[in-house]
């Protein structure tokens, strides 16, 4: 198990923790705190934009037996400690009583009960609704989520489990993490007891866990980061450039397509390409980054960085929300002005709004697509900051 744990994490280039005692006191749920045990091994990577994790904890003198750990961290957050197991006649109720439905199935338990009616509203309910659980329990502790399963997981099943959580933290309600994030300054998130990668730091390094690189060219760099989450990498992105044929990026003449992806953020299909125009002696480069829907069908709707020099002279004219933070700031343009205000409901809107919205120059509503387009290159590790906010944005889209 340890060698074909060791070779599935080898092929996604993440992290493998030969022996991970740190630990074995990071984290005290899930059945964790039950008698003295011992950490075995571990991994580290990213999945779905975010940090994730998992370890095996052996029984040694634990009543419960061998624990299997896989967790994704929500960086910038502490959690206040929950635990959601399944609802047993057996013992005695003791959870918090969220709906007379729901608690059938499932208990939780934690010392916040705010927190619990607040996390547990009726879109993670539906999701729990009916669900026959394989895992022992889920729990939040420190800034992660994380599932223990007292029956061993194979390597290739990891991945429904960390789909499993991401779905669950993509539905955490945006308050909910607003409020999180408030009680906690940015610059402690990273010395978090729960982050697996400053564990990781004190693990003595009896080889080195991932090999030293020389530097990379552009094309490596993406190539690399597509295989490394398994997703299709095109150095020359036409064919997916013409699949797209309303993209937000115009065929420009002369205009190259490069360094195209295609793959699955948590539930949706993502895709994106880099555009590289020359203008004389100097390039052009921008990244267009897509997220689908499927099923949705939208008209075009343009959401354009508002120049506030030209927007003073000269006005917009164009579409407003009603919220002037949203109106000065951002300009909204569409063929179809009734459909743009119903798409662009308080809860979408909103989502520009938030701290930490990565920087574009334009967004793009278009049948089941939303796109942005990037004012300059970037890097392959800034995409997953796109990818997280377009995910928002078409999550909450209801049109």
């Amino acid at each position: 198990m340890e060698r074909e744990l060791e070779t599935w994490a080898s092929a996604r280039r993440w992290k493998y923790v030969p022996v991970w005692d740190a630990m074995r006191t990071t984290f005290r749920g899930g059945g964790l705190a039950t008698g003295t045990r011992y950490v075995t091994h571990g991994w580290v990577g990213t999945y779905g934009g975010m940090p994730c994790f998992g370890f095996l904890s052996g029984p040694g003198a634990a009543p419960v037996g061998q624990l299997q750990v896989i967790a994704v961290n929500v960086p910038g957050v502490r959690f206040p400690a929950l635990t959601l197991r399944e609802a047993s006649f057996a013992t005695s109720p003791g959870g918090v009583p969220l709906d007379s439905e729901f608690d059938l199935y499932w208990e939780v338990i934690t010392s916040s009960e705010r927190f619990a009616v607040d996390l547990f509203d009726e879109s993670m309910r539906r999701e729990l609704m009916g669900m026959v659980p394989d895992f022992f329990q889920l729990w939040f502790e420190h800034d992660a989520v994380l599932v223990s399963s007292l029956i061993p997981i194979e390597p290739g099943m990891i991945d429904r489990y960390l789909t499993f959580l991401r779905r669950l933290i993509d539905l955490i309600p945006a308050h909910v993490l607003a409020k999180l994030r408030a009680e906690i300054q940015p610059q402690r998130a990273a010395a978090l007891a729960g982050n697996p990668l400053k564990a990781l730091d004190t693990v003595a390094p009896s080889r080195p866990l991932v090999a030293q690189r020389p530097a990379l060219s552009v094309a490596d760099q993406w190539r690399l980061w597509a295989q490394e989450r398994g997703w299709l990498y095109a150095p020359n992105a036409s064919n997916i450039v013409e699949r797209y044929n309303h993209a937000p990026l115009p065929k420009t003449e002369g205009a190259s397509f490069t360094e195209g992806f295609v793959g699955k953020f948590g539930d949706l299909p993502c895709f994106g390409w880099r555009s590289t125009v020359q203008l004389g002696e100097r390039q052009s480069v921008r990244h267009a980054l897509c997220v689908r829907r499927p099923g949705l069908v939208l008209k075009p709707v343009r959401i354009t960085l508002e120049d506030p020099l030209l927007a003073e002279l000269v006005g917009s004219g164009d579409i407003q929300v009603g919220d002037p933070s949203f109106d000065d700031r951002w300009r909204v343009t569409s063929e179809d002005p009734d459909f743009a205000r119903k798409l662009l409901v308080p809860e979408v809107w909103s989502a520009f709004m938030e701290p930490g919205v990565p920087s574009f120059k334009q967004l793009w509503f278009e049948r089941d697509v939303v796109a942005v387009i990037t004012e300059g290159p970037i890097p392959p590790a800034a995409v997953d900051n796109y990818l997280r906010f377009l995910h928002l944005v078409l999550s909450t889209a209801s049109v």
